[in-house]
């Protein structure tokens, strides 16, 4: 009648169904939270030096140094499975 390779074809095709169909429900009750958070970006220092280049004869280019600090407060956008998975 059927075939084992038939049958774990069906299996197969109906353990991938189950899967779309529970990564599209995780995917559903994600997508639409608001995941915004504040952020503090503040610049301490920059410097700007004329360094030589070596890519061409005697050639000079500018060299930028950016010393930033980030804050955010990312704790407060924890997700329902963030919790399961810890």
């Amino acid at each position: 009648m059927n075939t084992v390779l038939s049958r774990a074809n069906s299996l197969f095709a109906f353990s991938l169904s189950v899967m779309a169909a529970l990564t599209f429900g995780c995917f559903i009750t994600t997508a639409f939270k608001e995941r915004s958070v504040p952020v503090s970006i503040a610049v301490s220092r920059v410097t700007l030096r004329n360094v030589e280049d070596f890519t061409g004869p005697r050639e000079r280019s500018d060299l930028a140094f950016v010393t930033f600090d980030v804050t955010a407060d990312i704790l407060n956008g924890k997700k329902w499975f963030e919790d399961i998975l810890q």
